[in-house]
């Protein structure tokens, strides 16, 4: 299995269930400008199962905005769709993660804008 290296910053805030089982996270990235000159986005759906790791980091450490390296492994995952049909989609299954701006640093900044 080849492993991919991805750098961006959160979608969104993490979605991670009650027992910290699963995490799931969307990271996009900027990727240059196309032909019309237009910033170039790209976005990768990530998954981690690793307890620990969603507990300890990607619950309390993570929001909207904050920058992460991913190290792992695209999987397709096949689910069904609300009109019925099959679909599959590809995710980033998470092997390792490095934080590159935390969420309390974030919210630090602010704070310090704000007084």
């Amino acid at each position: 299995m080849q492993n991919v290296v991805f750098a961006g910053r959160l979608a969104a805030d993490p979605q991670v269930t009650d027992d910290f089982g699963k995490a799931v996270f969307r990271l996009l990235e900027n990727r240059g400008r196309d032909a019309a000159g237009k910033p170039r986005v790209v976005g990768v759906n990530c998954v981690s199962w690793a307890r620990g790791l969603n507990e300890r980091v990607i619950a309390e450490g993570l929001a909207m905005g904050c920058e992460v390296v991913v190290v792992g492994a695209f999987v397709d995952n096949r689910y069904q769709a609300r009109d019925g049909g099959e679909r599959t989609a590809k995710e980033l299954v998470v092997n390792r993660l490095t934080v590159l701006d935390w969420a309390s640093d974030r919210l630090a900044e602010t704070e310090a804008e704000a007084a």
